[in-house]
């Protein structure tokens, strides 16, 4: 129990910094100006919605979402290699952007997961005493 009391607060920080990162997702194209990419922004838009809202719940309600990272460590594969699955790797900011960004997401999924996940499985057996 005092270990998941421990690491909520990791999940917590973890989770808060991919909401972050979602809302960046969202805003990217716009302020960095993707130009005609208008698959790179609807695939930005769509994701950093999903990734923030998905993050919210996390960061809201660590304990029994656990999924829920590893749900969002897949969007950010899929916004990793969007350029060249939607098509505009020949967009330099753009595909920079979401290299960088999917890299981010990815990690602070695993990092929330995994601390809930170890959270979870540890138990409170107490010491015997001798």
């Amino acid at each position: 129990m005092a270990y998941a009391l421990k690491t909520q607060p990791q999940a917590s920080v973890a989770s808060g910094l991919d909401v972050l990162a979602g809302i960046w997702l969202l805003i990217s194209p716009f302020v960095l100006a993707f130009g005609n990419a208008g698959a790179a922004m609807a695939n930005n838009v769509v994701l950093g919605i999903v990734i923030g809202i998905i993050a919210l719940i996390r960061l809201f309600s660590p304990a029994g979402t656990t999924g829920l990272s590893w749900l969002n460590a897949l969007l950010g594969l899929w916004v990793l290699i969007s350029p060249w699955v939607v098509g505009f790797s020949n967009n330099a900011t753009a595909a920079t952007n979401n290299v960088i960004l999917g890299i981010i997401v990815i990690i602070l999924a695993l990092w929330s997961g995994s601390v809930s996940s170890t959270a979870a499985n540890t138990t409170t057996t107490p010491p015997h005493a001798m």
